[in-house]
């Protein structure tokens, strides 16, 4: 029989008699339950259940905040007690180990996931999830964590518990998938998963293969790179940025452990008409600013990217970490044993398989470089980024020699090529040497067009004519995905696409432009996903958006000297002890325009674009604009038809602002 899955959330608040409450929902039943501290039999109802086997509790930061004090509440502390334990908690950023062995808390076994690592974030909130999921309320605590609650305001903390609840689960129902492969690898490798990012995967997953204890943070001074001996060119430019890194010695940063690049290395690369530019996160492009492309019947464009290239690297170059003994071998032949598995699944098209094995291949990578972890080696970092560089260039100048061939792109893992038709066989014979030569294998995505702001934020779409892959040294013919590739700025929003929503309707209009010939007016006036209108932001210390706006004149002279270099704050800041630099002038500067009215809004702004004439959105504590809510509506809850007030005309006009970006039109 499967387990059933509780989702919780805990919520302790007050100062002179705090509460603490626990909120679940069983996902399979639609069940649910609260349990109070302070009311008879709930603390004991809570344990029991806990103690079902037949349960898997599923929580959001619940691993460093809610069960430490569920155990606690368990154990019988009180409120008080809980409240300090929470407090220090927020306030010292501890891990769970730590707070159990500070406060000597019995640790209380149970089946439990955190999902806070899961999706493909860092350090982000659940609210910021919940404004990508479009939940239908953005909802704070209604009291401050101190606030003592009455009788009465009980059932409005519950409810808030309860809409944590709710989302935790919306949120887990979007991220199945990925706690599924997971699983799978828990089950391969004995060793629960279920809680960890990818990085933390690939970690825990080659610690236990290659039986790598706890190291030592041995962070060095500096590292060396060695070029591999299948980096080869004729470029004597090229040749000269290989023998200056060869000769350099790369400072280690003991505040993050990453290498230092060097100032060699930050000059713009020429070669050809493009332009690159080397760095810690790979090569890019400088030159593909603004531009637009179209095959016709006399040019192509193709992108030919590196299967799995870090990956590739490090297997190709025989990088291996430093980890005593015979571990650095075996942590390679497993790496390698995993790669070949993925790869294998991929041509089969087990899918999950493939899914599975590449969060182990890609999450290794990143954690070369962190100083945390049992794999740490900057020196193969720093080998894996400048020698997939140095092959991308050494490619670039062997394309650059065949008349017609210009690289329109490049960034990290491959380049974008446009090139005469019959020229093709010549721009494939030199990617297939290269290919012989290093041991990688490319793949062609054939566009139809490009368009393009710069190389992280663009449009390209798919051409239905024949790919190609490039495989030991081999051209083989294979179906390439035909979806709108859409990056940066111009991507789907989206938990999985780790992206806050930004008013994708706009975007979504200029790639149904460019791939299918819509209206820019006619796909944004018939969009009924109000979702697609949104934007949201953190916003440090809450917000609001005033009603109305007043003159205020409240400047005083702090220090009249007669001159420029007089001194004026306003009597505002000066009354609430706000921090600000006066200004210096002769004469008293013009009154301000102040916000006044609305309601305060917690961490997260989410807004639409009205017709209507509104303040923008401000921070509370400073007063100054949110970025971009100019003509915006404050819309912490969707409402549940698309308001009268929408400005579509806003939305087509950005379209048209995000077509003269790319370089389609000149507004």
């Amino acid at each position: 029989m499967s387990k059933q899955h509780v989702i919780f959330d805990t919520e302790i608040i007050g100062t002179n008699t705090p509460i603490f409450l626990v909120c679940c929902k069983i996902v399979e039943t639609g069940d649910t339950f609260a349990f109070w501290h302070d009311k008879r039999g709930h603390t004991k109802k809570l344990a029991a259940m806990l103690a079902n086997p037949d349960y898997t509790w599923v929580g959001f930061n619940s691993e460093n905040f809610d069960r430490p004090l569920i155990a606690m509440a368990v154990m019988g502390h009180d409120e008080a007690n809980i409240k300090t334990v929470a407090q220090h908690i927020i306030e010292d950023k501890m891990m769970s180990w730590q707070t159990y062995r500070e406060y000597d808390i019995d640790f209380l076994e149970y089946d439990h996931i955190d999902i806070k690592e899961v999706p493909p974030g860092v350090m982000l909130s659940l609210k910021i999830y919940e404004g990508r999921m479009h939940s239908p309320r953005l909802q704070d605590m209604p009291f401050h964590h101190d606030h003592d609650v009455t009788a009465k305001e009980r059932k409005l903390v519950e409810e808030y518990c309860f809409n944590d609840v709710e989302e935790t689960e919306r949120l887990f129902q979007i991220i199945r998938e990925q706690i599924s492969l997971r699983e799978q690898l828990s089950e391969q490798y004995d060793v629960d998963l279920r809680s960890k990012s990818d990085a933390q995967c690939a970690e825990a997953i080659l610690k236990k293969v290659c039986a790598i204890g706890k190291k030592d943070k041995v962070v060095p001074g500096h590292v060396r790179y060695t070029c591999p001996s299948f980096i080869k060119t004729d470029s004597a430019l090229i040749n000269e940025i290989i023998e200056l890194c060869e000769g350099h010695q790369f400072i280690i940063n003991h505040a993050n452990g990453s290498p230092e690049f060097p100032e060699f290395l930050t000059e713009p690369i020429k070669i050809g008409a493009g332009v690159y530019q080397m760095g810690i996160g790979g090569l890019h492009s400088q030159h593909d600013v603004s531009i637009f492309l179209q095959n016709d019947d006399t040019f192509l464009l193709s992108d030919f990217d590196v299967a799995s290239y870090y990956p590739n690297i490090m297997m190709k170059a025989g990088l291996i970490p430093n980890l005593g003994g015979n571990k650095g071998e075996l942590f390679l032949d497993a790496y390698q044993d995993i790669y070949e598995q993925r790869m294998t699944a991929k041509r089969a098209g087990d899918k999950a398989t493939a899914n599975t094995l590449k969060i182990v291949l890609n999450g290794t990578f990143g954690k070369l470089g962190s100083i945390f972890c049992s794999f740490y080696a900057p020196e193969l970092m720093l080998a894996v980024t400048i020698t997939g560089q140095l092959n991308l260039l050494c490619l670039i100048h062997d394309l650059n020699k065949i008349k017609g061939v210009t690289i329109e792109s490049a960034n990290t893992d491959g380049i974008m090529v446009r090139y005469p038709v019959d020229k093709r066989d010549m721009v494939l014979k030199k990617i297939q040497a290269n290919a012989k030569r290093t041991g990688f294998d490319y793949e062609e995505t054939p566009y139809r067009c490009i368009a393009m702001k710069d190389v992280n934020n663009y449009f390209a779409i798919p051409d239905t004519r024949q790919a190609v892959m490039i495989e030991d040294g081999k051209i083989v013919e294979y179906k390439h995905k035909l979806d709108v590739k859409r990056k940066g700025l111009y991507a789907e929003s989206g938990v999985l696409n780790n992206k806050n929503p930004t008013m994708q309707v706009c975007s979504d209009a200029v790639a149904a432009y460019l791939s299918e010939g819509y209206a820019i007016e006619d796909w944004i006036n018939a969009e009924s996903d109000f979702g697609k209108f949104l934007e949201i932001r953190n916003v440090k210390g809450g917000g609001v958006q005033h009603t109305h706006e007043v003159e205020v004149d409240d400047w005083v002279c702090i220090n009249d000297l007669g001159t420029a270099k007089s001194e004026w704050m306003r009597q505002k800041w000066l009354d609430q002890g706000i921090e600000r630099a006066s200004v210096k002038r002769k004469s008293r500067p013009k009154p301000v325009w102040e916000g006044r009215g609305g309601v305060p809004f917690g961490r997260v702004a989410r807004w639409y674009m009205t017709t209507e004439s509104l303040p923008p959105i401000t921070y509370v504590e400073s007063g100054n604009k949110v970025p971009t809510t100019e003509g915006g509506k404050l819309c912490m809850t969707i409402p549940t038809r698309i308001p009268d007030d929408l400005n579509r005309q806003w939305y087509i006009d950005e379209a048209y602002r995000i077509l003269n970006d790319v370089g389609v039109v000149n507004l």
